[in-house]
């Protein structure tokens, strides 16, 4: 964690954590200063010392906010840079397996900011909580030793009333969170189906489960709060029993003159403050400890993997399955499947979802590594960075971002205006192609824009990247027949394009514009005519 450190910087919030943990020392002293005034009878003091005191605030007080102010400085520059390596290194290690968005995500927005907060955050109040502690604690043994031992001797004790009452209240606890879960789940089904139920003028069926789910519930919420308030009763009764006796203590040392009124208020002042200190301390360094496996995942997103690099761009002559055989967890998919695919070829490969036409892509993407059998391109092995290099990919759902429709295109590489407007061209989409046009807005997953402007933004986005290959996953099956006929018009009439499309259902009258047509059945494909 320390590489993400700004050493001057975190040493000056150090600093600034450490003097503004002096408040509460200083507190203490002008607390116990004030009736040493009225002691010695010293009334010419008062107004220079409040002077002095109010001063002595105001410090403190500007101390504080300086304080906060160098604290944030640090957060900023340590989720600078934290947070864009791990967003660097997950996205350079991300797949198509798994919802690799929404737990990256979480961890982005939920993770990190619990590692802010109760890692980051945490040191420097840890800082300013021992410089209190150590600060007060030294004041009220200046005071006298002997009395201050005896005071937090005391006040000690009502500090482990509450493992008294942790087993039960833990039972009550997990009895709540079940019955919890049970009425959530009850609530999910009823507004889950609440359309359902209002068309069949039931509304009150599932009354009796809601109202034993709702009963359930507040039962043990009410029972949890009733063990609280017994816990909260017997430790505060506790806390008076064991303040007061010390306190009477301290009282009779002042009044036989073995103790100064002054010296009294200091401990007595400072020793609930001492152990608050010492609470704060040991629960912030137990918030601290919670943070490990977060600060242990992001130690391993420390670096960005390089990329693979891949081979020599080379112009696609052929692209082969050879002799494939795969499975899922000894499901088989494919049983020694071949195909080969010649440069400009358009092949499509039709089958029922769940067959296998995903993972048939994913196989020649290098996402999948087939159980027997190999991937070519020009006759021989490549690499996943090999096929990122040749293999452009159209899917059922278009991969946009919130940006200009030239950024969804260049993905932030540099363009000249001719690259961009030949792209475009070629996927049947130039009236986009102006200045204004490029540097319009797309709004999150599209929105803006209609089906058939994405699919052609992510065709042009492979013709940019000069991608030979176009895969083209079930890309046209949720739009409707006219948009999705144009766009395969505009695809396979394009001489420089190789094509391997797969898809559900394509119309009979698209068919004809394939140069080969592959049914995928029972693990194998099986040539079918085009016409």
């Amino acid at each position: 964690m320390k590489k993400y450190l700004n050493r001057p910087l975190f040493t000056l919030a150090v600093l600034a954590s450490l003097l503004a943990g002096l408040e509460m020392p200083f507190n203490t002293f002008t607390y116990s200063f004030f009736f040493y005034l009225i002691e010695k009878r010293l009334a010419s003091w008062i107004v220079p010392a409040i002077v002095l005191i109010l001063m002595g605030y105001a410090l403190f007080a500007g101390l504080k906010y300086w304080q906060t102010r160098i604290v944030n400085r640090n957060i900023f520059q340590i989720n600078l840079a934290l947070k864009t390596q791990v967003v660097q290194h997950r996205m350079a290690i991300s797949s198509s397996i798994g919802d690799h968005e929404t737990d990256n995500v979480s961890f982005f927005m939920n993770d990190l900011k619990l590692l802010e907060d109760n890692y980051w955050r945490q040191i420097f109040s840890l800082l300013g909580a021992g410089t209190m502690v150590i600060g007060t604690l030294g004041y009220a043994l200046y005071s006298n030793v002997l009395v201050t031992l005896v005071f937090l001797a005391f006040m000690v004790v009502p500090t482990f009333a509450p493992k008294l009452f942790s087993r039960s209240i833990q039972v009550r606890t997990q009895q709540w969170s079940q019955q919890n879960q049970t009425l959530s789940a009850t609530v999910h089904d009823l507004f889950h189906g609440a359309l359902l139920l209002k068309r069949y003028t039931v509304l009150h069926g599932f009354d009796s489960r809601l109202k034993s789910s709702l009963s359930g519930m507040e039962g043990a919420n009410a029972r949890l709060k009733n063990q609280l308030a017994l816990s909260n009763a017997v430790i505060g009764f506790l806390f008076m029993v064991f303040s007061d006796i010390p306190i009477g203590l301290g009282i009779y040392l002042t009044i036989t003159g073995r103790l100064q009124l002054s010296q009294f208020v200091a401990i007595q002042y400072s020793s609930s403050w001492i152990l608050n200190g010492f609470n704060q301390i040991v629960a912030g360094w137990n918030t601290i400890t919670s943070t490990k496996a977060i600060r242990q995942q992001v130690a391993q997103d420390t670096t960005t993997p390089a990329l693979p690099q891949a081979s020599t761009a080379a112009a696609v002559r052929t692209v082969e399955l050879q002799h494939v055989t795969f499975a899922y967890q000894d499901h088989p998919i494919f049983q020694d499947l071949s195909l080969q695919v010649h440069q400009g070829d358009k092949v499509l490969i039709r089958g029922r979802s769940g067959i296998g036409k995903s993972t048939l892509i994913r196989l020649l993407l290098q996402e999948e590594t087939p159980t027997a059998g190999c991937a070519l391109v020009n006759g021989q092995a490549y690499t996943q960075a090999d096929a990122d290099q040749w293999f452009g990919v159209v899917g059922q759902t278009p991969v946009v971002f919130q940006d200009t429709v030239q950024q969804n295109i260049t993905l932030g590489q540099p363009a000249s205006v001719q690259s961009l407007q030949s792209a475009l061209a070629m996927a049947g989409l130039p009236e986009l192609a102006t200045t204004a046009s490029l540097n319009a807005s797309i709004s999150e997953e599209g929105t803006n824009f209609s089906g058939g402007q994405l699919k052609r933004l992510e065709i042009a986005r492979a013709l940019f990247f000069n991608r030979k290959v176009l895969l083209i996953d079930e890309g046209t099956a949720s739009l409707d027949p006219a948009t999705a006929l144009a766009i395969h018009r505009q695809i396979l009439a394009n001489p420089q394009l190789t094509v391997i499309e797969v898809d559900h259902h394509i119309p009979a009258d698209i068919l004809p514009l394939y140069t080969a047509v592959y049914d995928l059945q029972a693990g194998q494909l099986t040539p079918a005519t085009a016409n």
